[in-house]
C-alpha cells in the first residue's frame, strides 16, 4: 500500500500508466476506491499517469484535527504533485473534489492544464441549488430521522450538523443509522465527526463567486441527467471563460458508480481535446492497466 509525505501528512495513493499526469479527487466521506470500482484508473492509465489518493481525513490517509476547507485540501493536492514530480496535471473531482480541484486552479494555475468538474456544488454559489429536487433525498432524510438524526431542506449542506448529531448516537438509534449507512459508512462518518470537516466543508475558503469567475484553465463541467445541481453546471458554462458541459445519461449524483462507461468516455474525450495528440494505447499492454498493488 504506497504512501506519500506531503504537506505534513501522510497520504494513501494509488498510481498506473505512464503521460501526463491526471490526479483524481474523490468527494467527502468517501475514498479512492470509486476510482477503482467505476475503472477511471485501468482506462485512464492507457493514456495518463493516473494518481489517486485519499483525501485527509479518509480512506488510509492522516486525519488532523483541522484543516478540510477546499483551499487546504488544495495545498495538499500542491504538495502531493511535488512529490510525484509532476510539474502540473489535469484534475477530476467528483463532488467537493471538483471544489477542491477548481480552488487548486484558482490558486495556482500554472500548475493545472486542465480540470474535470463531476458533479459539485460550490458553497459560494449555495443559492443556486434546491436539495428537495434531489429524488433520494428525502428517503434519506427520513432513514436518518428514524434514527434520531435531523436533516432539512434549509441546512442540508451542514456536515458539521450532521457529525455532531451521529457522535452522539447511542444505543437503537445507532443501529438503526448504521443498517442505513453501513458500517464502513458509519466508521467515516464518526472518524470526520472528530475534525472541523463539516464546519469547513460549507466556508467558501476563498472561492468566492468573483474567485470561480477568474478560473481560466479549460474546464468540463461533467453532470448527472438527473443531478440535484444542474443548476450550478450551467451557471459554470455562462461565467467560466473556457468551460464546457456534458450530462451523464441516466446518473443523478454519483455518476461514477451510476454511468460510469458514459462518464468516463466523457472525460477522457474532453482530455484528448485538452491533449490532442495523446492517444489510447491498445489493451493488450496490461502494464498501465493495472494500480499499484494495495
Amino acid at each position: 500500500m504506497p504512501f506519500a509525505r506531503a504537506n505534513d501528512l501522510r497520504f494513501h495513493y494509488q498510481q498506473a500508466g505512464a503521460g501526463p499526469d491526471v490526479v483524481l479527487l474523490h468527494g467527502l466521506t468517501g475514498d479512492l476506491s470509486v476510482w477503482l470500482l467505476c475503472q477511471a484508473i485501468q482506462k485512464l492509465s492507457r493514456s495518463y499517469r493516473v494518481t489517486a489518493f485519499d483525501l485527509r481525513g479518509h480512506g488510509y490517509s492522516d486525519v488532523p484535527p483541522s484543516g478540510y476547507t477546499s483551499a487546504d485540501h488544495a495545498t495538499d493536492l500542491f504538495s502531493l504533485l511535488d512529490y510525484l514530480g509532476a510539474e502540473r496535471a489535469h484534475v477530476v473531482g467528483h463532488s467537493f473534489g471538483g471544489v477542491i480541484a477548481l480552488h487548486a486552479a484558482v490558486l495556482k494555475p500554472e500548475r493545472i492544464t486542465s480540470i474535470v468538474l463531476s458533479d459539485p456544488y460550490f458553497p459560494a454559489l449555495r443559492h443556486l441549488e434546491d436539495a428537495s429536487r434531489w429524488g433520494h433525498w428525502d428517503a434519506f432524510r427520513q432513514e436518518a430521522l428514524d434514527a434520531g438524526v435531523v436533516l432539512s431542506d434549509q441546512h442540508w449542506y451542514d456536515l458539521g450538523h450532521f457529525f455532531g448529531q451521529v457522535q452522539h448516537l447511542d444505543g437503537e438509534r445507532m443501529l438503526k443509522f448504521r443498517q442505513a449507512v453501513g458500517l464502513p459508512g458509519l466508521n467515516r462518518l464518526k472518524r470526520l465527526s472528530e475534525t472541523t470537516c463539516g464546519v469547513d466543508s460549507r466556508v467558501d475558503g476563498g472561492l468566492t463567486v468573483e474567485k470561480i469567475a477568474s478560473m481560466s484553465r479549460p474546464a468540463l463541467a461533467l453532470y448527472g441527467e438527473l443531478s440535484p445541481f444542474l443548476a450550478t453546471a450551467y451557471y459554470l458554462e455562462e461565467h467560466l471563460p473556457d468551460c464546457r458541459v456534458a450530462i451523464v445519461p441516466g446518473a443523478k449524483h454519483r455518476a461514477p458508480q451510476e454511468n460510469g462507461e458514459s462518464f468516463l468516455e466523457a472525460i477522457r474525450a474532453f482530455l484528448e481535446s485538452v491533449e490532442p495528440s495523446r492517444t489510447a494505447r491498445p489493451a493488450t499492454q496490461p502494464a498501465s492497466e493495472s494500480p499499484a498493488p494495495c
